[in-house]
């Protein structure tokens, strides 16, 4: 019993060093209305750029994302949705279409976007917004999900929404990706973990919303708690990580 108390302790003083060195991301200019519904258009090119964050760097995807937008006309930018969808399949996933969108480096994930387009339309009327108004939290990471954006996409999207203030209450988990994943094994058991696992883990270190961990546990798995060579020495977390104790011990 002693043992789990103290994991438990250990789990809570993690989750305070997290939340104390969070930081604002910067979801675009969606994160302008902040408790105002935002432009068509503006949800079009957040919700594009979130998609394509998936199996790559966040940076190159929002710049891709942005990128392609910025190249589309004003009609384009307000019916994105409509103008994929209007694509043929067969158009769309062409390597071709692929190397001139250059959305995504994974053929895979560019052409997933087809039948999400398809989605948005049949059910939402080609408006990205009405995925997230009038629903809970949880309303709209199914919708989420039902489009086909997938499970952790899905949370940084509702994560993303809440700190821009276009969902206002609720929970949310993180997106459970493979440096959230690396950063919480290191620090607390030094095994790997599911992202299953991490999102259960997160959830009992900081109930009152998982999602505050995100940022700042990616944050480290980016710039100190890389794979090879991570950089234990000055991080926040070093006190608590069970990786740098036993790495300090090993010279």
């Amino acid at each position: 019993m002693d043992s789990i108390v103290c994991h438990d302790d250990k789990m809570h003083q993690v989750a305070k060093l997290l939340v104390e060195n969070r930081s604002n991301e910067d979801w675009g200019e969606i994160a302008n209305y902040r408790g105002a519904e935002c432009p068509r258009e503006i949800a079009n090119e957040f919700l594009l750029c979130c998609l394509i964050d998936y199996r790559s760097k966040a940076k190159d995807a929002w710049n891709r994302g942005r990128h392609y937008f910025e190249r589309l006309d004003a009609e384009h930018k307000s019916e994105l949705w409509k103008k994929i969808a209007d694509t043929s399949r067969e158009d769309w996933t062409s390597k071709e279409n692929f190397d001139r969108c250059k959305l995504h480096w994974m053929r895979p994930a560019h052409n997933r976007l087809w039948q999400i387009a398809i989605n948005i339309c049949a059910f939402f009327e080609g408006d990205a917004r009405k995925i997230w108004q009038d629903g809970s939290l949880f309303d709209v990471l199914c919708r989420l999900y039902y489009i086909g954006a997938g499970d952790q996409i899905s949370r940084m999207i509702v994560g993303a929404l809440k700190d821009c203030g276009q969902i206002s209450s609720g929970r949310s988990d993180v997106k459970a990706d493979v440096h959230v994943c690396r950063v919480l094994s290191r620090v607390f058991d030094g095994k790997e973990i599911s992202p299953a696992a991490a999102v259960s883990m997160a959830r009992k270190m900081y109930p009152a919303d998982p999602w505050y961990l995100d940022s700042p546990l990616w944050e480290l798995g980016q710039t100190r708690c890389n794979s090879e060579s991570p950089k234990c020495v000055g991080c926040y977390l070093q006190s608590q990580c069970k990786y740098a104790q036993e790495h300090s011990l090993r010279g």
